[in-house]
C-alpha cells in the first residue's frame, strides 16, 4: 500500500472515530434535576432565622422523604453555617455585617423515581429547596453542592415573583436580566407576581396538579380562553420594560391546596405600582387586542342576571387631534352569545326590544370599566401599559419628539376614547 495512501486511510480512521464516539458529556435523564418553577423573594435577616429551625428542619423532611426509622438530624450551627461537633460546613451561612444576601430562591423539581415502573405509592413527587444567594441563576451551582442532581433549567415553566422583591425595582431588573441572559431557560416561561411570597406559592400542593410549576404552566395557558387571566412570558415582559418601561405581569394568590392566577401586577421603571382586578385586566386585554373569549355577568334583566360570553372580538386604535391636542380612539366590537337566562314563556332573547336592551347595556358596562381603567392608569398609577407613547412614535413621530422629553405629565393631557359596539349573536341552542 502506498505511503499517501496509508496517510489518507489513517486520517480517516481518526475522523471516524471521532463522528462515532458516544455522547461525552450526556446526563442520564435519572441524574438530571429538571427544573419547572424558581421563587425569588426579597431576602428578609429577621425571617430567614428560620433556616436554623423547626420549619426549615420539617420542610427539608418533608421533601427529602426520610423513613420513619431515619430521622434527619437536627443541627444547630454557628452565624458561618459549621456545625460545632464535626467542624463542617453543613448550611449556607447566617446573614451578618460582613455577609448580606439580596435574595431568596425557591427551587422546585419533580421526582422522576414517581413516573417509573418501581415507583412507592407514598414516596414524594417532588423536591423544594429554599437558598439564600446573591444571584438567582447561580442558585443551582450552590445546590448542585448537596444533592445528587444535574440541574437544568431548559424546562423551566414559571418565575413567581414575591411581593417584597417587586417593591425593589433594582432587585426586579437584575432578576430579569439574569433570566433573560441564560440560555437555557426558555423565553417563553411564565412570570407570575405572589400577593405574598414565592415560597408560599411553591409551597403549595395543589390538588389537581401536585406539581405546581406544572399547575401555574397549565393555568397560564389558558389566559387565551378566559378573559380574567393574561400570559406573561419573559420575553413579552422584557420587550415591554424596553419599549416602555413598563409592563403587567400575571397574579398569582395562595390557598391552602389550590392556587389562583387571576389579574395582574402593574410596574412601571421595574417597580410594582399597584394591582388591575379580574374585571380590570379584561378590560385591559380588550384595549390591547388581546381577548379572545371575555366573560361578562353584571348584566341583569328585572331579576335576572344575563350572563354574556364574546365569540368574536376586533380592536382598532386610531389617532387624532381635536384643538390642538392628541386624541387616541379605540373601536371595539364585540361579538357574543347569552349563555343563560331564564326558562319563561314570551321571553325572546334575540327578538327585539330585548335585543337592543342587552346591546346598549352591555354597552355602557363595557365603557363605563374601560373609562375607570384608563383613569386609574393615567392618574393614580401613571403608567402607560396601553402602549399609547408607542403608538404615537410610529404614527405621529414629530409629536412624538415633542412629548417624549415629559412624557409622564403628557400622558395624563393625551384625551382616550373607547367607542363599544356589541352585537348579540346567538342564546345558546334556544333561538
Amino acid at each position: 500500500m502506498k505511503p499517501k495512501r496509508r496517510a489518507f486511510l489513517a486520517i480517516l480512521i481518526v475522523f471516524l472515530a471521532f463522528l462515532l464516539s458516544g455522547c461525552w458529556d450526556r446526563v442520564e435523564i435519572e441524574d438530571r434535576g429538571y427544573i419547572l418553577a424558581l421563587g425569588v423573594d426579597k431576602y428578609d435577616p429577621s425571617d430567614l432565622n428560620k433556616y436554623e429551625t423547626r420549619e426549615y428542619i420539617d420542610l427539608d423532611r418533608k421533601t427529602q422523604k426520610f423513613s420513619p426509622e431515619q430521622q434527619k438530624p437536627d443541627i444547630k450551627t454557628d452565624q458561618k453555617g459549621i456545625d460545632p461537633q464535626t467542624k463542617r460546613k453543613v448550611k449556607p451561612p447566617l446573614p451578618s455585617s460582613k455577609n448580606e444576601y439580596k435574595f431568596a430562591v425557591t427551587v422546585l423539581f419533580p421526582n422522576l423515581r414517581t413516573i417509573g415502573k418501581d415507583s412507592k405509592p407514598d414516596e414524594q413527587m417532588r423536591f423544594l429547596f429554599v437558598r439564600p444567594t446573591n444571584n438567582v441563576i447561580g442558585i443551582r451551582n450552590y445546590l448542585e453542592r448537596e444533592i445528587n442532581k444535574r440541574l437544568y433549567y431548559g424546562y423551566l415553566k414559571v418565575v413567581v415573583l414575591g411581593r417584597d422583591l417587586v417593591e425593589e425595582p433594582g432587585y426586579v431588573r437584575e432578576v430579569l436580566d439574569a433570566l433573560n441572559r441564560e440560555s437555557d431557560i426558555p423565553q417563553n416561561t411564565f412570570l407570575l407576581v405572589s400577593e405574598t411570597t414565592a415560597r408560599d406559592i411553591l409551597n403549595t400542593m395543589p390538588l389537581v396538579q401536585p406539581v405546581t410549576g406544572i399547575h401555574l404552566f397549565e393555568i397560564s395557558k389558558n389566559a387565551s380562553i378566559y378573559g380574567r387571566i393574561i400570559d406573561t412570558p419573559l420575553s413579552q415582559v422584557v420587550n415591554s420594560f424596553i419599549n416602555s418601561n413598563c409592563a403587567v405581569i400575571s397574579r398569582v394568590e395562595p390557598g391552602v391546596e389550590t392556587l389562583k392566577v387571576a389579574g395582574a401586577a402593574v410596574f412601571k421603571n421595574f417597580r410594582f405600582v399597584g394591582w388591575l382586578d379580574e374585571k380590570q385586566l379584561q378590560i385591559y386585554k380588550l384595549l390591547m387586542g388581546k381577548a379572545k373569549h371575555t366573560f361578562i355577568d353584571d348584566l341583569k334583566y328585572k331579576s335576572t342576571h344575563v350572563p354574556f360570553i364574546t365569540t368574536e372580538i376586533q380592536t382598532k386604535k386610531k389617532i387624532k387631534s381635536e384643538k390642538g391636542r392628541l386624541k387616541i380612539v379605540y373601536n371595539l366590537r364585540i361579538e357574543g352569545e347569552v349563555i343563560e337566562f331564564v326558562f319563561k314563556s314570551g321571553y325572546k332573547v334575540l327578538d327585539d326590544p330585548m335585543r337592543k336592551y342587552i346591546q346598549s347595556e352591555l354597552n355602557k358596562i363595557i365603557k363605563k370599566r374601560a373609562d375607570d381603567l384608563i383613569y386609574l392608569l393615567k392618574y393614580r398609577y401613571n403608567t402607560d401599559v396601553l402602549g399609547i407613547g408607542d403608538f404615537i412614535s410610529k404614527h405621529r413621530p414629530k409629536d412624538w419628539e415633542k412629548l417624549k422629553k415629559n412624557w409622564d405629565d403628557e400622558f395624563k393631557k393625551i384625551d382616550i376614547e373607547v367607542v363599544t359596539d356589541v352585537r348579540l349573536r346567538r342564546s345558546g341552542t334556544i333561538y
